[in-house]
């Protein structure tokens, strides 16, 4: 597994996808101290979505997400939590994230599992 900002340098060069403001949100919530991708893929599977996670880490087509099934992954307050930390509403902090996260997802998992890393 790749680490998360390795992740937000290649993602930088997407078109229509703006990484800066949402770096800090995608840090803290895919390596930060408050979560890492392995919580969100069981905060996925809780809610009854695993299969959306497990395509974003496979190596097949990455699955869409909506906004209202993200919501509930993440739950309100932490999705308020992590759109401040972004500089933007909740709306548009996920409207954005669910375009975003697969992508993030798929490149932070190339071998196609959630393996950890060794520290550097």
């Amino acid at each position: 597994m790749r680490y998360i900002h390795q992740v937000i340098e290649d993602l930088r060069g997407l078109p229509d996808d703006e990484v800066t403001p949402l770096g800090a949100a995608l840090n803290e919530l895919l390596g930060g101290e408050r979560g890492s991708l392995p919580d969100l893929a069981d905060r996925f599977t809780e809610a009854g979505l695993g299969a959306i996670m497990a395509s974003w880490i496979g190596n097949g087509p990455n699955l869409p997400i909506s906004v209202r099934d993200l919501r509930h992954v993440l739950g309100e307050e932490r999705a308020e939590d992590l759109a401040t930390l972004a500089g933007m509403t909740s709306g548009e902090f996920l409207v954005r994230l669910a375009r975003l996260l697969p992508a993030a997802v798929h490149r932070m998992t190339p071998e196609g599992s959630l393996d950890v890393p060794a520290e550097p």
